[in-house]
């Protein structure tokens, strides 16, 4: 069946009412995944009268999305995107994705909306289980369980440089918010409130190697500033092994809200068969004892077609015992628990280009 009557009708079914005015428009590409997988999850919960496993349907991160550009002239170009998550396991929408409005040029790309932060895209090509249950948030961008720098963030401006023969850089402003909106009325705390996210990268052949720094400035604990800093990078070996690391500093402010973390990773493509594995570890928080993480990852995917795979992966996350890491879709309950999951899983991309 045509691929473009498949993404359309994905498209229709799920926002008819959007989907047809859209989609009247010139250039206008509906885009998206479906992404699916069923999940044997333990948490190793020490309570007798508790449940400490589950098989659950998860959906990973299903997107659906419509974009479209326009060419001004003289070598400037408007574009814009809007991208939603829906559940597959549960049929409900939507959730906001990366939604922007913005010009490009030979000056770079300037965005207006809600955006993946530079700091969270810098490093998000060396997340191999990205969308997965072993999803490298786990411990990356997570303090003590909470994922407080690998996010999307609402009214933001970014800018990105051009590709300057593999070198790159982006910058953005995420402007402070109120109770309700980033209008008045506004307290004084609301006020401080802003952040800012800026990476550089360069990325030519077989070597890419990022940095990133991020300030959530009066976020923190007790009105502290929150900030991190990470470095990261591959090396692809005969176009068939990859290996990556990345190595960050987080401090989300008062007396031991700071922590080390690194992560290590190798892919290995064997024709349509890719073999992953990983290891992520966050070291303990400030000065206090028994606080910290490891996450392990196995995985294999087999590529179906150019739109399709399938994937198992096994990850577990160790607490120390007075840590609380968890999967990426489950937090831990308890200081010290392990959580662990095994999945099987699908996943599709369509789009009506």
């Amino acid at each position: 069946m045509n691929k473009k009557l498949i993404a359309l009708g994905v498209a229709a079914a799920l926002t008819a009412p959007l989907a047809a005015p859209l989609a009247a428009q010139a250039g206008v590409e509906v885009y998206g995944q479906a992404r699916a997988s069923v999940d044997f999850v333990n948490n190793n919960a020490p309570a007798t009268a508790g449940e400490d496993s589950v098989i659950s349907l998860s959906s990973n991160a299903s997107r659906l999305g419509f974009k479209g550009d326009e060419d001004l002239g003289n070598g400037l170009t408007a574009m814009w995107q809007l991208e939603q998550g829906y559940s597959v396991d549960t049929g409900n929408a939507f959730t906001a994705r990366d939604t922007f409005v913005g010009l490009g040029g030979g000056f770079g790309t300037v965005m207006l909306g809600k955006l993946s932060t530079p700091y969270k895209n810098s490093t998000g090509s060396l997340d191999i289980f990205s969308d997965t249950r072993a999803d490298y948030n786990a411990i990356m961008g997570s303090v003590d369980g909470a994922v407080v720098f690998d996010n999307r963030a609402s009214n933001t401006i970014a800018y990105m440089t051009p590709n300057m023969s593999g070198f790159s850089a982006a910058v953005a402003y995420v402007m402070a918010k109120g109770a309700n909106d980033d209008n008045l009325s506004m307290t004084s705390t609301e006020s401080d409130q802003d952040a800012y996210s800026l990476s550089g990268s360069y990325n030519n052949g077989p070597i890419f190697v990022t940095a990133a720094y991020e300030s959530l400035n009066a976020q923190g604990a007790g009105g502290d500033d929150a900030s991190a800093w990470k470095i990261g990078g591959s090396y692809t070996i005969m176009d068939a092994t990859t290996v990556g690391a990345i190595w960050e500093s987080a401090d989300v402010g008062g007396s031991a809200g700071d922590r080390d973390a690194w992560y290590l990773n190798v892919a290995h493509k064997m024709g349509d068969t890719t073999i992953k594995g990983a290891i992520a570890m966050a070291d303990e928080m400030g000065s206090v004892t028994d606080t910290g993480a490891t996450q392990f990852a196995l995985g294999v995917s087999q590529a179906l077609s150019k739109a399709t795979e399938v994937y198992a992966l096994y990850t577990v996350v160790s607490n120390d015992a007075s840590a609380d890491y968890g999967l990426i879709s489950n937090s831990s309950n308890t200081l010290g628990e392990d959580m662990s999951a095994f999945s099987l899983g699908v996943n599709h991309k369509f789009s009506s280009k």
